[in-house]
């Protein structure tokens, strides 16, 4: 987890707390069950001595804005600005730790006024795919050249979004050659970058998860064939991106084109 700012959603469990106490109210859960699940699913930074007060503050900010504010959650929140636990993460940088007692004093007058009426909010949106792990599908990309996709496995997320990890195989042609061939092709890195600050230094695996971005932005099955099922598959040590759908003809066409 990381932090950027002194504000209460400048960090990244901040931010995940709010997004995933949203989401479980847009799918139904009372103020009650979203903060149980909440506790058991952060247990390890609820019990973090510095943690504990992120995800107490953000959880509670977030409760008020949205209408749903507990009691309990109200109060765990004040006690840690009352008692200055929060403070603790900012002893090393004097004006920041100022920046953040500012920024604690508005949610303890927030906290303390009355909530606003509660809000409706929208079942998230959840990305699927049809895809299962070891498929070895064909791909006709907008200028009517096709592609091989191996999908390496399905990843999931806390949010029930479930996505493909995808290999793209050294293949770009306006045919499709026999599955003796398909099997002998190597990956294609779409990404040659990698990542190098002098400390840390990842190569690309060659292997990227492939999302839908929206809505509006689903599989394209239309443009899609399953070549065969249940196909040897190996995880790659190195660096995996995120691609959305809606972006990938653009890049499989930048990528192939390159000499």
């Amino acid at each position: 987890m990381g932090t950027w700012g002194t504000a209460i959603f400048s960090d990244d469990l901040a931010s995940d707390i709010k997004l995933r106490f949203r989401n479980k109210i847009g799918s139904g859960k009372s103020s009650t069950e979203a903060t149980d699940e909440l506790l058991d699913e952060y247990e390890e930074e609820v019990n973090d001595s510095e943690e504990s007060s992120v995800f107490w503050l953000s959880l509670a900010s977030t409760q008020w804005n949205l209408g749903r504010l507990l009691e309990n959650v109200k109060q765990k929140a004040l006690e840690i600005i009352e008692n200055g636990q929060d403070l603790e993460r900012w002893n090393e940088n004097e004006k920041e730790k100022n920046k953040r007692k500012k920024v604690l004093d508005k949610l303890k007058i927030q906290l303390l006024s009355e909530q606003p009426l509660a809000k409706i909010i929208n079942k998230p949106f959840v990305r699927k795919t049809k895809m299962e792990k070891g498929d070895l599908l064909s791909y006709n990309i907008a200028n009517d050249k096709f592609v091989i996709l191996k999908v390496i496995e399905i990843g999931e997320d806390q949010n029930g979004d479930r996505y493909p990890l995808i290999e793209v195989l050294n293949y770009f042609d306006s045919s499709l050659p026999k599955l003796s061939q398909i099997h002998k092709l190597d990956a294609k890195i779409l990404n040659n970058e990698g990542v190098d600050d002098g400390i840390l230094k990842i190569e690309p695996s060659g292997q990227f998860y492939l999302a839908q971005y929206g809505k509006r932005d689903s599989e394209p099955w239309d443009k899609l064939n399953i070549l065969e099922k249940k196909t040897k598959v190996k995880i790659k040590k190195g660096m995996g991106e995120l691609y959305w759908w809606k972006d990938f003809d653009k890049l499989l066409i930048e990528v192939f084109s390159k000499k």
